[in-house]
């Protein structure tokens, strides 16, 4: 929880569960004792032999945690996830095995080389590098890519398996593609997202056309460290699918980007995190109660985007911004920044664009005569909060041709005005990754383009829990 650290996602369960295996070892004594079955090795061993099953086809990886030994019978592409427990093994195999090929026996997929069902049916993801690299240069040319594609599609986490012979052999039989627009000296200017556990860029292949992807990307397969720009010629380029669904990926020779940056941002790291956290979380225990009793839908279903949770993260995000900055800001702007973050989606009825919403939340602030406790806002300033909030939803000129406009207001206090208003864009903003939608070229605040990773980060936080150990803890 928030208690002074950002919790993140399980990264090496994230790794196995979506990544292949790296050591395929025979399953000795000693590692079927360390998996802590809940039987013998020989009673392990008897049931084997009473199922038609080789112990010489097990493979086992000690550095994983689960699915981390398969029954691999290479040659012939039979295989079996094992999971190493007594009612697994007595009851679950023995009905899996009715409809296994015997010993011997070669699956019908690989037999009739339907390469596409054979390795979505057939081989298990551990395995699926292992088992191409066996055979792929038994696949037609013209089918190899297309195969390969299908593999590495699937695969989030290579562990650094693919072999640069095989990857030269297949990118060599890529089929021509499209490419991103590229720029006036004739380079194309790609993306990508990194994590802890990622390949640097130097040995990338996954690229993306659009920093929005790449950002998607970074925040939700691993914990967010950086976002890489470069600029490659066309002819590095092997292969392009365009399209969100499809991450707007760009497949790259590796080896081949020698020069890149990468870009200004906070990483979102357990030695950067609660640093940020920290001066932040008495606020925003103490305001974040507020936001429980102003009517938000509970984000229980994948559509709401827009609730509860939405409004903690954007209070969560301001305060972080207040207390790291390093800019001017006043209490009094810290409370502007509060009250925006409260209450300026009370209006939003829909999920879609609403650029109308400001205004019926400022309606409904005044129709139900909203106060909220502990804040504190002298009159001048609760119109500018006001005013803010009615624009926040609209293009930015907009909101600042409304504060230029505002007669009660002096310069100064219009610069104000405006550089709250760019804040608390930047804020809301930042938790449209939620829902793959931020370019954060388009923030307006030097320190909110630090910010993308750590708005990524506070998407595995369960700030309702948070909120009550903060109750707990006073």
């Amino acid at each position: 929880m928030l208690k002074g650290r950002c919790n993140m996602k399980n990264i090496l369960i994230v790794k196995e569960a979506r990544g292949v295996m790296t050591r395929l070892e025979p399953l000795t004594t000693e590692l079927f004792d360390a998996a802590h079955p809940d039987m013998s090795f020989s009673e392990f061993q008897a049931l084997l032999d009473e199922y038609g099953l080789s112990m010489e086809y097990i493979v086992h990886d000690p550095t994983r945690h689960f699915l981390s030994t398969i029954y691999a019978d290479c040659q012939h592409g039979r295989y079996l996830e094992l999971y190493l427990s007594s009612k697994y093994l007595r009851d679950t195999l023995r009905n899996l095995l009715a409809h296994f090929p015997k010993e011997g026996d070669t699956v019908q997929e690989l037999t009739s080389h339907d390469w596409g069902k054979y390795y979505s049916r057939c081989v298990p993801l551990p395995m699926l590098i292992h088992d191409f690299q066996l055979r792929y240069q038994d696949i037609p040319a013209g089918e190899v890519f297309n195969v390969w594609y299908s593999i590495h599609k699937r695969i989030d986490y290579a562990n650094g398996m693919w072999r640069p012979e095989v990857l030269d052999y297949v990118l060599s039989h890529a089929p021509a593609t499209e490419l991103p627009a590229a720029g006036s000296d004739g380079l194309i200017t790609l993306y990508r997202g990194m994590g802890t556990i990622s390949q640097p860029p130097e040995q990338a292949l996954s690229w993306s056309s659009t920093p929005v992807s790449a950002l998607w990307f970074a925040v939700h397969f691993a914990r967010g460290t950086h976002i890489v720009t470069t600029r490659v010629r066309p002819d590095q380029i092997v292969h392009y699918i365009p399209g969100y669904y499809n991450e707007n990926e760009v497949l790259v020779r590796p080896g081949t980007v020698a020069e890149y940056f990468y870009e200004d941002m906070i990483p979102a790291l357990e030695e950067t995190v609660p640093k940020l956290l920290a001066p932040a979380l008495p606020d925003f225990w103490r305001y974040g109660q507020l936001a429980q009793r102003l009517g938000y839908r509970p984000e229980n279903a994948l559509w709401q985007v827009h609730g509860l949770l939405h409004i903690l993260r954007v209070l969560l995000l301001s305060l972080i911004y207040f207390y790291n900055s390093g800019d001017t800001l006043t209490e009094a702007d810290k409370q502007i920044l509060i009250y925006f973050s409260l209450l300026h989606d009370l209006g939003r009825t829909t999920e879609d664009r609403d650029d109308g919403h400001g205004d019926a939340s400022v309606r409904l602030i005044h129709d139900k005569g909203i106060r909220l406790k502990g804040i504190r806002l002298s009159q001048k300033d609760h119109r500018i909060a006001e005013q803010i909030i009615r624009f926040h939803c609209r293009d930015d000129q907009a909101g600042l041709d409304a504060i230029d406009s505002q007669p009660n207001l002096s310069r100064k206090e219009k610069e104000r005005s405006k550089h709250l208003y760019q804040v608390c864009k930047d804020m809301d903003g930042l938790d449209r990754i939620r829902f793959n939608g931020l370019d954060y070229r388009q923030l307006r605040t030097e320190y909110g383009r630090k910010l993308p990773l750590v708005a990524g980060c506070l998407l595995e936080e369960d700030l309702l829990q948070a909120l009550q150990m903060g109750l707990e803890d006073e």
